[in-house]
């Protein structure tokens, strides 16, 4: 029973095989791609060691189990659709491809940060449902920090490369949740 609470992960990580490969990518940054490293090692780490130490032959599940296990896989869906939308524009780095271009249909035509927004759903809802508000806290906490950081930095280059038309495209969407950031 309790390994049901890892699904959200191992969706996250089966989703890297179906992603389409950069083509002609020129890196710009290396800290963020190592900072999103550290962040979904210690977001998967914690709450794992909060599931092992509750897990028991007689493990009952609190509500937030199965809620969390729910919002995970929404995550993970989320960030699949994100990496479907943009093709091979979908890169784990900071780079600028071959013959790059603004995509603003699908889910990005709202938000700017789709994939870090199923990221975000993914480990919340893995977090959630050791119903441990430390497993919640500390993935909140490393999220934040590790992705407002690779977001200042992607969207500074994007800027860089693409002018006007990528600041016309932030005026008009949303960083990563609607209506709040």
């Amino acid at each position: 029973m309790i390994w049901l609470a890892f699904t959200p992960v191992l969706l996250y990580l089966l989703s890297e095989g179906t992603r389409k490969r950069p083509q002609g990518e020129q890196k710009k940054d290396r800290s963020s791609t190592l900072g999103l490293a550290a962040a979904l090692a210690i977001m998967t780490i914690l709450p794992s060691m909060i599931l092992w130490n509750q897990w028991r032959p007689s493990f009952s599940p609190h509500p937030l189990f199965y809620i969390g296990i729910t919002l995970g896989i929404i995550g993970a869906w989320f960030r699949v659709l994100a990496m479907r939308t943009l093709g091979r524009f979908f890169s784990r780095n900071i780079g600028i491809q071959s013959r790059h271009q603004v995509v603003d249909t699908g889910c990005y035509r709202f938000i700017r940060h789709p994939g870090y927004l199923g990221t975000l759903g993914t480990f919340f809802g893995f977090a959630l449902s050791t119903a441990s508000w430390l497993a919640v806290a500390g993935n909140l906490f490393c999220f934040f920090i590790a992705y407002t950081y690779r977001m200042r930095v992607e969207e500074k280059a994007l800027v860089v490369f693409f002018g006007s038309a990528y600041q016309e495209y932030q005026a008009r969407t949303w960083k990563l949740i609607p209506y709040v950031y």
